[in-house]
């Protein structure tokens, strides 16, 4: 499938690694996403909709930045992901850009956890103020942060 998108051109994306959105991403109607991994650009991914060439999240994982985070998931959450008892998932943090390195921040309470096995994904909002929407990337991300496997599908 040929996609236009607004950062990176013209892409050709194969089927298997459109990843499908039920519910959007809150305040988005947009649904089927895939993610693009330039490779100069670790540790960010973009997660691009497929359906608007202009919307696209700066994502992390969250393996390789916060390899200590877990997320919980409910009974109703684990069944919309179609996850079984042997699904790894993939943690995904939403980034916020800054052009000082110090002030990019990651959505800690807001996690997008995706079922690499179904393609299915979902932003899961964490109840609580445990997590801050704007924690520091860099404060607690692993010093080799250069590694070439984010968002690996």
């Amino acid at each position: 499938m040929n996609i236009a998108t607004s950062r990176f051109g013209q892409l050709e994306i194969s089927d298997d690694k459109i990843i499908t959105l039920p519910d959007g991403m809150p305040g988005f109607s947009e649904s089927r996403f895939t993610l693009i991994n330039p490779e100069k650009h670790a540790p960010f991914c973009w997660l691009q909709s497929l359906d608007n060439p202009d919307l696209a999240f700066v994502v992390v994982d969250a393996r390789e930045t916060f390899p200590a985070y877990a997320v919980s998931l409910t009974s109703d959450e684990y069944e919309r992901l179609a996850l079984d008892k042997k699904t790894e998932v993939i943690v995904l943090l939403v980034v916020t850009l800054a052009s000082d390195p110090a002030a990019i921040t990651v959505n800690l309470q807001g996690p997008i956890v995706l079922n690499p096995d179904g393609m299915l994904a979902k932003q899961i909002v964490l109840e609580g103020s445990r997590f801050p929407t704007r924690h520091p990337l860099f404060e607690a991300a692993k010093a080799d942060s250069d590694a070439d496997a984010c968002c690996v599908l």
